[in-house]
């Protein structure tokens, strides 16, 4: 591998790749590659607003001065395309303190890849202060360079080489829809890899209202979905590992889905680098993953026409709404709240575990009506991620394999009126309580003045699971 800071014709890369034993080419593409030019990012307009204005980028810079986050010490998966043609060209671009280590081998520039680098990394990037970028194709993340879908190993991990490779932020412009049970097996991966070591995997869907959610990755439990804005991309719910799941997450502007990923991914960095000025300031889990896509989610902003589909907490086609990085600072700006406490801020966050048939909740005493209130609770699904020893009946030969058996707990989250006045005391004003997503989500126009509970609850009769589960929990209440 070569790690390059400038397009100097190189990118050659030791070694020779593994190739995927079930044709990856074969049903990976960009999401969107060839439809459409992407323009420069300083200049990019949205309606009358740059894509920085719209996303509250220049708002939070405004606010925080030098304490705005970079997104330094952030480490990024960058996942592109075809072998040979998958890095970005950095001719000519603000890179000089970038360095791009090509992981896939030779390959010449890429006009896709070369878009969707701009909107992250460099000096006029949203996440300028990213100063590590594995780049690799698609297959190899799926194989030998990440996953490990083709052979019964487990996912790669920092652990093997912890100063040489350890991606924090994935970003994926590109879909795939693989034969169900190949799907399957990417997607357990994936969420193994979000999981257990803290990766945030953010993953472009297709391009048009009308085509369905791809398999590939945004399928993914713990990944981060991304739509367009528009509402022109993939939604109506997940087809393989649990059908009828809400997808995407959250989406962005600028474009195609393949522009719109990059842009989540870089708040993804800044939101990452906040979670982990709180850990050095003692609070160990600000900088989970599922800490940061309830962020992420909890901040949208609800465009015109948003409204949750039947049954569901989430638009089809928006998600959680579009992505406002200030809103999602605002949240991750101190500790957490702790489960029995009483709610004192406006924007923030909590993490607390939630026992099968236990309730954590959070008292909320609002002392005049509010403007919108948004409540966001993300877990993960986990996978067993144990490697067992079996003896082929017919030879005798001993193999190992990977066990990818999945688990997901089944939290509900609520808003309870306290009304010691009121016949019965307490009355439920609103819920989410989907049976197959691992994210829940309330969104109200207004709460009116008097007091509350916030809960998460594990209904033992659904929920068989003995196992304590971690839940992410982020709020906004806006004024009147």
């Amino acid at each position: 591998m070569q790690t390059i800071t400038r397009d100097d014709g190189a990118g050659r890369a030791a070694g020779k790749r593994k190739q995927l034993g079930y044709g990856a080419s074969a049903w990976l593409r960009a999401c969107g590659m060839g439809l459409a030019v992407w323009v420069g990012l300083a200049d990019t307009a949205v309606g009358q607003q740059t894509l920085r204005e719209r996303i509250g980028y220049d708002r939070a810079l405004a606010r925080l001065g030098a304490s705005m986050p970079t997104g330094a010490g952030v480490v990024f998966g960058h996942v592109e395309g075809q072998a040979g043609a998958y890095r970005p060209d950095l001719t000519g671009r603000p890179y000089e303190s970038v360095a791009f280590t090509l992981r896939s081998g030779p390959s010449e520039p890429s006009s896709h890849a070369t878009q969707t680098a701009q909107v992250i990394y460099g000096q006029t990037g949203l996440a300028p202060g990213v100063e590590v970028v594995h780049v690799m194709t698609a297959g190899d993340y799926l194989g030998a360079q990440g996953l490990r879908a083709d052979t019964h190993e487990p996912p790669m991990g920092a652990d093997e080489e912890p100063t040489a490779f350890q991606p924090r932020v994935y970003t994926h412009s590109w879909i795939g829809d693989p034969p169900e049970g190949q799907a399957a097996r990417v997607l357990r991966r994936v969420d193994y890899q979000v999981d257990t070591r803290d990766v945030l995997v953010v993953a472009g869907v297709n391009n048009g209202a009308e085509t369905p959610v791809p398999s590939l990755l945004g399928s993914a439990y713990n990944a981060i979905a991304v739509g367009a804005v528009s509402g022109a991309s993939s939604g109506g719910g997940t087809r393989v590992e649990g059908a009828g799941r809400s997808k995407p997450d959250v989406v962005a502007a600028n474009g195609l889905t393949s522009f719109a990923t990059p842009v989540v991914a870089a708040c993804a960095a800044l939101v990452l680098e906040q979670g982990d000025r709180l850990v050095a300031a003692g609070h160990a889990e600000a900088n989970r993953s599922e800490v940061v896509k309830a962020a992420l989610m909890g901040a949208a902003v609800k465009p015109t026409g948003w409204t949750a589909a039947a049954g569901r907490s989430l638009d089809d086609h928006l998600g959680a709404g579009e992505i406002n990085l200030d809103r999602a600072l605002r949240i991750m700006a101190r500790g957490p709240a702790e489960a029995g406490e009483t709610i004192k801020t406006l924007y923030g966050w909590a993490y607390p575990t939630v026992e099968r048939g236990g309730v954590a909740g959070f008292d909320l005493r609002l002392p005049v009506d509010t403007g919108p209130v948004t409540f966001t609770a993300v877990w993960h699904r986990r996978i067993d991620g144990r490697t067992a020893v079996v003896r082929v009946s017919d030879t005798g030969e001993r193999r190992a394999f990977w066990i990818d058996a999945p688990r997901l707990a089944d939290v509900d989250l609520r808003i309870v009126s306290v009304d010691q006045e009121a016949e019965g005391g307490e009355t439920v004003v609103a819920q989410s309580v989907s049976q197959v997503d691992n994210v829940e989500h309330v969104t109200l126009d207004s709460l009116a003045k008097g007091a509350y509970r916030v809960e998460l609850w594990r209904d033992p009769e659904r929920d068989r699971l003995e196992e304590g589960w971690e839940v992410a929990l982020t709020w906004t209440i806006e004024r009147p």
